[in-house]
């Protein structure tokens, strides 16, 4: 399902925002960020099974085709982060 679609993806504090050519290079990229962070066992398997399970790339990408931008918290012992995606816009597709 690789959509040829620019997407953004951050961690605030953790990751800057970042655009990636397609979807899996940026739940790659958030997955490296978070997975060696103290995240509560029930977080940490949430985030892998979310961001490298088999359905992971459908799966965000008809969230953010129907729903918009994905915004989901991330607890850490120094406080809350927030990992966002969502599509690029181009001038092109303006």
């Amino acid at each position: 399902m690789r959509e040829a679609r620019l997407v953004t993806a951050e961690i605030t504090g953790i990751m800057p925002p970042t655009t990636y050519p397609i979807l899996p290079e940026a739940l790659d990229s958030l997955w490296s960020a978070l997975r060696f962070h103290p995240l509560r066992r029930p977080q940490w398997a949430w985030f892998e099974r979310y961001l490298t399970g088999p359905c992971a790339e459908r799966v965000v990408a008809e969230h953010l085709n129907y729903i918009g931008p994905l915004c989901l918290p991330v607890v850490l012992p120094g406080g809350v982060q927030h990992l966002r995606i969502h599509w690029t816009e181009t001038e092109a597709g303006r």
